[in-house]
């Protein structure tokens, strides 16, 4: 029966171990930071990165992961790393800075000029596997010699010459432990440490003692020692990180120093060998003077087995340990949940949990790790300092969604003012009406018509609309002013409600209805007359999307959280690009963004263009829905699209507009984000008129004294009789005219 069953483990080992495979956590990396001159990026931006990468500050630059800060110059070697689209070697540079931006990017020795360098990115999440269970598992290759030597010096000083089981080791640290009245060495083998990871429970009885020496046997007869060796450094548990079990001294490396193992010395190497021993009682980052005592302990025995020197015993003995400062936790899984929904949701369309919680995917996304820190750095005081209500009554909540304004890449996602919430998220699912922020819906579908230009006039007066049941609906402009005649560039500006219904009406709601989905809109819109004035319910992300074909000059791109993802190897599985359609015409994009631009210097934003100066031009809208429970903000430069969403949960008043409340809180985002101006060049059949600044109907009163000068489609200029342009002559204009219809 012994026999049979000796044979019976011989066979499990054997097919077992060869098959070996660790269920591994998909790695999910923020979007990775790229160096060129021009670079929005200033010195204290990249150190901030650099230290969330775990590189460390030196006096000079020998390795990879180091760097060294001098006056408006910062010098580091890049440690590479396999993109989905290659490998990215390691590289010295020299980066000099102008302000805020790269003002140059030099390679070794300060000659070649490098046009990118590329950064590793930051983990900012992974998927575990249902063991909870996390490595990264490597090859004998990749571990330092030193560290093996650690190893072997202080739990298996002779595994290379022992089959499994080591008799003489375990009397030897039976006379040690009787020697120290306590247990300061164990007997096991890394053999045996191996087997009782992988295959046995940690019951302390005599068959399992027994099936733990034949299956280290077993293991010794069928598998080389390095193929041992290798398996051991992947599977030995180094500690524990919440609920993640750190297995293996890669990632304990990363863990406990924030580095690869690569770029370890012999004294943290040595921390990291003392901790089989007792990885919780021997903690660096709770139990530092633990740490030391052991280190020092593992030091000795490799300098009495002449591994190190007497001057590397020495200089690690005395070596200050120096753990990792970064904010793993929050970077791993809990950081930005918000956006992970986001990610998850997107990766669902392609791959099952299964796949995301064993294969050890690599998973890269869109974002922007310092832009979602400064977005969270302002935005909980932001929203505290324009809440009207005291939050001890009514708790004022957000959401913000910032994307790439070319790409429709989410580079910042809030699901609510508190960073790190894991609640509801109303970035993605708060449907809530959008009051003005439809208006440029609106306009845009009249600029497209050839019957409507920036100086088309409209009525900005009372009216009364039968609807379909027979109600009638009888619209005011938020102040229950009335401004009479008013230019169509005026009344998007100052969002005047009346002359947006005049306008609608006249363009039809099934053309607008249609326009909102284009823009990116995806649930159907009933065409009421209240949709003009944003009796139309959406979630940020939705109104990001419209935003984003806005800021695109009218190309839609579906907004995205995932760039790419790969295998475990780098083997690129999935690479999602930028999908766009031109949906509108640029030049009535270009006529309509004038006029949102002028929402900032004349209109509903105005109050924030002093703290903008240096950012300005910049496009936006404001939107208060009724009784003042919705407060937005959507606004884009060249870089960024932003859009801020103020409000209570339980849909009451908030007493906050567009403009004091989403507009204030968006303006501190933007100022600690840079948002660089808008620099729209004018399409080619776009020209510009002079028009009187004063609108008028009867073309005897117009007033030619005072004017302002607007773009128009060439196929779309205002009539001549109400033009104050007097460099041509009306005859050359209507030829003018002429020659623009002609094919």
């Amino acid at each position: 029966m012994g026999s049979v069953w000796c044979v019976w483990i011989d066979f499990k080992i054997r097919a077992d171990f060869k098959a070996l495979q660790w269920a591994l956590p998909a790695r999910i990396y923020a979007r990775p930071v790229e160096l060129y001159a021009g670079a929005h990026l200033g010195d204290e931006d990249l150190t901030n990165i650099l230290q969330r990468l775990g590189y460390r500050q030196t006096t000079s630059v020998a390795g990879p992961g180091e760097y060294q800060v001098t006056q408006s110059r910062v010098r580091l070697r890049t440690r590479g790393f396999e993109f989905w689209d290659g490998q990215e070697t390691s590289v010295y540079t020299e980066v000099d800075f102008s302000g805020r931006h790269i003002s140059a990017l030099r390679g070794e020795q300060n000659v070649d000029d490098l046009a990118l360098v590329r950064l590793e990115p930051v983990e900012i999440a992974q998927v575990n596997p249902t063991t909870g269970e996390d490595r990264l598992p490597v090859t004998l290759d990749d571990v330092p010699a030193a560290l093996v030597q650690a190893v072997i010096s202080v739990e298996d000083q002779r595994f290379y010459s022992h089959y499994g089981l080591d008799p003489i080791g375990i009397l030897r640290a039976l006379w040690s432990n009787v020697r120290a009245g306590g247990v300061v060495q164990g007997g096991s083998t890394l053999t045996q440490q191996l087997v009782k990871n992988l295959y046995l429970t940690q019951d302390r009885t005599l068959l399992r003692k027994l099936e733990e020496a034949v299956m280290a046997v077993a293991l010794e007869i069928h598998f080389s020692k390095d193929e041992i060796l290798t398996g051991y450094l992947n599977e030995v548990f180094l500690g524990q990180d919440g609920n993640r079990a750190i297995h293996g001294f890669a990632l304990a490396a990363e863990h406990y120093f924030g580095r690869p193992l690569k770029e370890l010395k012999l004294d943290e190497l040595a921390v990291l060998a003392a901790l089989p021993r007792g990885a919780s009682y021997y903690n660096p980052l709770r139990y530092p003077e633990r740490a030391i005592e052991r280190r020092n302990v593992v030091l000795a025995r490799m300098l009495a087995q002449e591994y190190i020197s007497d001057q590397q015993y020495e200089q690690a003995h005395k070596a200050k340990l120096e753990v990792s400062a970064r904010p793993l936790k929050r970077e791993r899984g809990s950081g930005y949940p918000a956006f992970m929904e986001m990610v998850y949701a997107d990766l669902a369309r392609d791959y099952d949990s299964k796949a995301l919680r064993t294969e050890g995917l690599r998973i890269f996304t869109t974002l922007d790790v310092g832009m979602q820190s400064a977005m969270e750095a302002v935005l909980n005081k932001s929203v505290a300092a324009v809440a009207r209500i005291p939050d001890a009554d009514k708790h004022l909540e957000a959401a913000v969604v910032i994307t790439d304004a070319s790409t429709g890449e989410v580079r910042a996602l809030a699901g609510s003012r508190q960073a790190g919430y894991t609640g509801f998220n109303r970035a993605l699912h708060a449907s809530r009406p959008i009051g003005s922020l439809v208006k440029p819906a609106v306009y845009l579908t009249a600029l497209e018509s050839p019957n409507f230009h920036l100086a088309t006039i409209l009525a900005d007066k009372p009216v009364t609309l039968t609807l379909e049941d027979g109600q009638l609906w009888k619209p005011d402009n938020y102040d229950n002013q009335t401004f009479g005649d008013v230019y169509l560039h005026d009344a998007l500006e100052r969002s005047l409600n009346l002359a947006t219904v005049d306008l609608g009406m006249k363009v039809g709601l099934v053309e607008v209805a249609n326009m909102l989905t284009r823009l990116g809109l995806k649930r159907s819109v009933l065409p009421y007359p209240s949709m003009l004035l944003g009796a139309v319910n959406m979630a940020p992300i939705e109104v990001a999307q419209m935003y984003q074909t806005l800021a695109s000059n009218g190309f839609r791109s579906p907004l995205r959280s995932v760039e790419a993802v790969t295998t475990a190897l780098g083997e690129p599985l999935a690479r999602y690009g930028i999908e766009t359609e031109q949906v509108v015409e640029p030049d009535a994009v270009f006529l309509l963004e004038y006029a949102m631009q002028g929402v900032f210097t004349r209109g509903t934003a105005r109050t924030a263009a002093n703290r903008l100066a240096y950012n300005m031009p910049l496009a936006g809208k404001t939107g208060t829905t009724n009784d003042s429970r919705d407060s937005w903000f959507a606004g884009y430069g060249d870089d960024l699209v932003g859009i801020v969403w103020l409000g209570h949960d339980d849909n009451s008043e908030t007493g906050l507009t567009g403009a004091t409340g989403a507009l204030r809180v968006w303006t501190d985002i933007m100022t600690l984000a840079d948002i660089q101006p808008r620099q729209t060049l004018p399409p080619q059949n776009i020209v510009f008129d002079s028009v009187p600044l004063i609108p008028v109907r009867d073309t005897a009163d117009r007033n030619c004294n005072a004017t302002q000068s607007l773009p128009f489609r060439a196929k779309t200029m205002p009539d001549v009789e109400y033009s104050c342009e007097v460099t041509d002559s009306f005859f050359e204009r209507i030829i003018d005219r002429f020659r623009n219809d002609v094919p």
